[in-house]
Parts: structure tokens; sequence; C-alpha cells
């Protein structure tokens, strides 16, 4: 704040940016009002235009992160087996903590366990001073000096080495309690030539750190991170976590990945992220008033023309089982994205020289995109959930072919590839048996906006608030040490730490989940084929009108004018709504009750007033009205575009036909001297002849 105030989230709003968003805000509310129609459309316009815009970026990232020669450094055991101790730096390792003493325990023995020289290890685990709970545990186990519990069985002299690498630090209270805060601090009494972030409930590979290492030997002082890769090692406690780990496969495995390969700024992970000490402090460290800190140093590392490499090693963490724990933490994220982009974007010409146009253009479909995508996806959802209860008001939004074609390629080109790109990373990581969970992401799609609206709102009434996800307490578990009372001092407890099983191995699918798979593949592809008019299905089609998306129709109109022999118009100008449009009325079918017949003088007295109606047609009703000898036909119920009536009657050799063409609506015939049948057919628009009523009067 005090070194570089362009950079911190100390103040997230400049003047100028806080008048744009107030004065923008207040007029699109009043413009709405003034008259919503119009001006939903034209939001509804900019917001597709731009998923247009961001959605092709995103695709061409993904692909190259999936296809050809990935730019992941690889290192081999072989490496690894090279190294000599003594030839090794200092390595820090930061372990920030807050509210978890369950999980000291289980991280102190994961960074035990790691194949580093204990002598060149450095370990700060960082404990806010409010936070008594979690100082409490650290006492009692050992690292203030004092034992009273221990991690395994070890002698008294065994566990004093083990706890020689770890060293607690107590951060002062301040009004602000964030990681990057906890992170400064630590850093400051740090003495390793390089550093790396680990979370309370990690476990990173053993050979992680010298890996990191060996790959900074070889990229040189031009890169200042190196981002190991993550995924979970609980992907199948429940339906929550396997879409949470197919996330992360598709995030790590392609996005960032293809950001790599491209040599675009990438928003490195919240752990796992190993930096040159040297460089880690130029860059100003990290920004104390910033939730998503990772992602805004990041930024400011490709600012500053570093790079960040991703490495061949993986840290697994503890995936969120519970949706309200996973909807803080996703607010959280996604409120961090917000204030490093309006930080970065502080002076946009100045970014624009720093970073290039290409990774400025990343910058906005990829840091950007990454709130604002989650939050416009719950308008459209709304928007095209209603365009189905009320169709009649959004029909004319698309009749212009060009936003038409592109509201169409948002919808299914662009849900099409995200979810083709979720099975991928399902497939790549050999974990077969989710790849019927991967079909379902969409549901998962609602819960990422859910939580990127709450850390937007949030941002304006809490923007420094840490929200805390709660992990791990399932594999921690304490008893009493009576298996060796000998080897202390005085009684003590054993904290028995039970590593977690990484269950990330290859995992064949069952022939349950394989025939459901492809069922639902097969039914997907039909139902494209269906909605784009190459297969016709009658049996649906005679009842259910399919291709009445909001949209398609009008995608498809230049195809049918030049079937039909027409000229074809791609740019029909005059279909934009003007500002002084109105909406147009909104149907809703309600019944006209059929008034009832009173019997009185007849035509001729033999022949009684009568009433027929159709089970299968509600609201359609044929009646004889024996005052004036007319048979009426009544439909009280809308159709569906395209649909309609044909009355046929007969008496005797003679039959003619009317249509009732608009519904509602009522056709009066002569009701002839004799008995007269009297034939109904629905006609839909595929052509075909429903009978609906067949009878005599």
């Amino acid at each position: 704040m005090d070194r570089q105030p362009d950079e911190s989230a100390f103040r997230i709003l400049v003047p100028w940016q806080k008048a744009v968003i107030i004065i923008g805000t207040i007029l699109l509310l009043l413009l709405i009002a003034i008259n919503p129609y119009f001006w939903l459309f034209v939001l509804f316009t900019i917001v597709n235009i731009t998923y247009f815009v961001m959605n092709p970026v995103k695709f061409y990232v993904s692909m190259q992160g999936m296809m050809g020669e990935k730019n992941v450094i690889h290192i081999s055991d072989e490496d690894i087996q090279n190294l000599k101790d003594e030839d090794l730096p200092i390595y820090t390792v930061l372990v920030p903590l807050f509210h978890e003493q369950e999980m000291l325990p289980h991280i102190l023995q994961n960074i035990a366990n790691i194949n580093y020289p204990r002598d060149k290890l450095d370990v700060k685990i960082l404990m806010e001073e409010e936070d008594t709970e979690t100082i409490e545990k650290a006492r009692k186990l050992g690292l203030f000096g004092n034992v009273e519990e221990i991690i395994s069985p070890m002698s008294e002299a065994e566990y004093h080495a083990f706890l020689s690498i770890f060293h607690p630090v107590v951060i002062p209270k301040a009004d602000i309690t964030t990681k990057p805060r906890a992170c400064n601090y630590g850093l400051k009494r740090s003495r390793g030539e390089f550093v790396v972030i680990y979370d309370a409930e990690d476990l990173p590979d053993r050979d992680q750190l010298k890996k990191v290492v060996i790959a900074f030997q070889r990229l040189g002082p031009k890169y200042a991170c190196v981002q190991c890769l993550l995924n979970f090692y609980n992907p199948r406690k429940n339906m929550l976590t396997r879409w949470f780990s197919i996330e992360y496969s598709y995030y790590y495995d392609f996005y960032i990945q293809g950001l790599d390969k491209i040599d675009a700024p990438i928003p490195l992970g919240g752990t796992s992220n190993h930096f040159r000490m040297k460089t880690l402090r130029e860059l100003g460290a990290w920004d104390p008033y910033n939730v998503t800190e990772d992602a805004d140093l990041g930024m400011r590392i490709a600012r500053k023309k570093l790079h960040t490499a991703v490495l061949n090693s993986h840290t697994y963490e503890e995936a969120v089982t519970r949706v309200p724990s996973w909807i803080r933490q996703r607010s959280r994220w996604v409120k961090g994205f917000v204030i490093t982009w309006f930080v970065t974007m502080r002076h946009p010409i100045k970014v624009l020289k720093d970073i290039g146009i290409k990774n400025f253009f990343i910058f906005q479909t990829g840091f950007g995109g990454n709130f604002y995508l989650p939050l416009m996806n719950l308008f459209l959802w709304l928007v095209f959930a209603a365009g189905f209860i009320i169709p009649e008001y959004f029909s004319s939004w698309f009749d212009f072919w060009p936003f038409a074609a592109i509201a169409v390629f948002n919808l299914l080109i662009g849900n099409l590839f995200f979810l083709t790109m979720m099975v991928f990373a399902t497939w790549k990581e050999k974990q077969r048996d989710l790849l019927l969970y991967a079909f379902f992401s969409p549901i998962y799609w609602i819960l990422m906006s859910i939580g990127a609206w709450k850390g937007t709102l949030q941002l304006i009434f809490k923007p420094y608030k840490w929200e805390k996800t709660s992990h791990g307490t399932e594999i921690v578990h304490e008893q009493l040490l009576i298996e060796h009372p000998e080897r202390f001092s005085k009684p003590i407890k054993w904290i028995e730490v039970k590593s977690p099983e990484v269950d990330r191995g290859a995992r064949k699918a069952t022939g349950t989940q394989i025939a459901f798979s492809v069922g639902l593949t097969v039914l997907l592809i039909l139902f494209a084929l269906v909605l784009f008019g190459v297969l016709e299905y009658k049996p649906v089609t005679d009842h259910f009108t399919i291709t009445k998306i909001p949209g398609l129709n009008q995608v498809m109109k230049p195809l049918k004018d030049y079937q039909s022999g027409k000229d074809v118009r791609l740019l029909n100008y005059e279909a934009i709504p003007g500002p002084y449009s109105t909406s147009p009325p909104v149907i809703l079918p309600k019944p006209t009750l059929t008034q009832e017949i009173t019997v009185g003088p007849t035509f001729q007295p033999d022949r009684p007033a009568s009433t027929i109606s159709a089970p299968g047609e509600p609201g359609l009703l044929v009646r004889y009205d024996p005052l004036v000898n007319r048979i009426i036909i009544t439909a009280e119920k809308s159709l569906p575009e395209g649909d309609y009536y044909v009355v046929t009657i007969g008496s005797g050799e003679r039959e003619y036909s009317k249509n009732i063409d608009t519904t509602p609506g009522t056709l009066s015939l002569n009701g002839g001297s004799g008995v007269t049948q009297v034939k109904v057919f629905r006609v839909l628009r595929t052509g075909a002849q429903i009978p609906v009523i067949d009878s005599s009067l």
C-alpha cells in the first residue's frame, strides 16, 4: 500500500472507476424503468456479444493445453537421484493456519515426509494472534518448547529432532486477517533461497521441492514462479467433490497449461506456487488486501516481463464436501478475481504496454471471464427459461439474424464445448467412472454462478472478509500413548495422523456407467439432430414443438428461405427493435366460459340443443343451437404457432370443410335439415392431421 499504491487493493476502486460504475448503474436502471423491453434487449445483446468474444479465446487456450507438446517441465527420477544434498539451497515453506488446529498435526507430518535435507528446510507455521485454539494446539505439540502431545510414537529425542524444522510465527492482530498478510509477515522471517506456500490440508509429492530446484536451474532468472498441478485426494466423496475434481482436471490439465504454452499471464493456484525469494521480494510479495492474492501476483509477474512455469508435480488437497462451504470458498475466489481486475485496470493503457495486446486480450477473457461468465450465466439462463414460459415477449429479440446466430452459438456451441472439455479432462485423468458426472456439469455451473454472485455482492459490504473453509477433520484421530511410556519423562498424548489415501488412480467405469453414458450421448446427438431439423421424429414433434428453443427458428430461417427458393437475407436491420419499441402482449390462454343455451321455441320442435366436447383437446366444443339452426364450433385455447383446426361438415353425399386458423376462435355453420356428420381435425405445422371429434348432430 505504501510502496506501490497503484498495485494495492487497499482502495479497490479509484475515483474514475467508481464514477463509471455508479453512473452506469443508475443510467441503466433508469432506462430499463422507462422502457424495459428495449433496454433489457440491449443488455441481453451486449452480454451475448461479450460471450461471443470471450468463448473462442477460452476455446483456443483450452485446445492449446489439450493438443500438441505442452510447455510443462518434466523432471525424471534420475534427475532427482543425481542431486547432492550438500548442493541444495535452503527452502522456506510457509504454512498459514487460521482456526485449523485439527489440521496442524496433519500438515506437520506431511511436510516432515518431504524428501529434502532437514537442515535445509525452513518451515514457518503462521498463526494469527486471535486464533488461540491453533496456538494452544501448537503449544501442546511442542512448537513452543513444552511437549504434551506427539504425532507418532517416537522417543523424546526423536520428536524434538522432528520439530527442529518447524518455526512458529504468531502474527499480531490488525484490522485485516488475511492469508496474504500472514504470508508477508512470515516472509520477513524467512531465510530460504526459494519459498513455497502449503495449505493445512495439502499433501505434496515427496520430491516436489527437489523438482522445483532443478526446474529453476533449467529455466533461468526470467522465471519468477513454478506452479505445480493441483487436484483432490477425495474426488469420490460425494457428487459435489466429483464435479469439483472434474473442474480442477480441466482447469489445471488444459486451461492453465494452455496459458503456459502461449506464454500468457497465469492466475496462480492458492497453494504449491514456488518462488525465487529474491524475485518475490522485488515484486512486493503478496497484497494483504486481496483475498485471491495468488491471481493478483500472477498478473504482477507478467507485468514485470517475468514468467511462470508449470511443473509435473502434484499437490493433492481436500475437496470441500458440503455445498455451503463450497459456496463460501468460491465466493472468496470470485471476489478476489474482481478485485484483481479492477486494480489492474486502473491504468489500462499502461497494462497494455506492459503485457502486449495478445496478453491484454487474454487477461480480459481469462481473469475477467473468471467472474464475468459465472455472473452473467444466471441472467442468460433466466432469460432462456422465460423464453419457454412467455415466448411472445422474447421472440422478436432474435429476429435480427446475426444476433440470433450469436445467441444460439453461445447457448449450444459454448456449453457443448465446455461440457466436452470436462469429459476429455476426465478421460485424460483415466477417471472413467467420473465420465457420467461430467455430462451433468451444467448443474455444477449453477452453483458456480451462485458463488460468483455472493462474492461480488460481498465486495460491496465486506471486501476484505476471508471466507474460511473447513478441512480435513475426519483424517485426524487422537489416542493415549500407552505402547512405550518409558520413552518420555512425563505422560503425553499420541496424535495419530491418518494420511489421506489419494484416490487418483486409473478407475474403470462399470458396465452400467458405460451403458448409461453411451445411451445419454446418443440421446444428446439425436436431440441435436432433431433441433436442427436433420431428423424428423414425428411421435415427439406431433405433440411438442421442440424447435421453439428461443432463437433457433430465426437462425434456421435463411436455410429454409434458400430451400424454398426465396431470397436469403442475413442482415435484416429492420428487425432490430427501436428505442421506442414496446413489448408484445403476453398471451396467457384463459378459456372463455361457454354460455349455456336457454331452450326456447326452436326452429323445429324435434331438435334439442346439444354439445359435444373432445376429451383429448380441452377447450374445443361443438354445439347445435336450435334457435338459429346453427352448428357452432368454439376453440377456447390458443394453439402453438402453425397449428390450426379443420372442420368437415357432411349431410348425405354433400360435404365441405372450413378452417379455424386463429385461436381462440369460433366458427358458425348452417345446421342443415337433417342428420349432419361433424369431423374436426387438428392440423400440426408438420402437416400431420389428428382427428379429435367425429360425431353426428
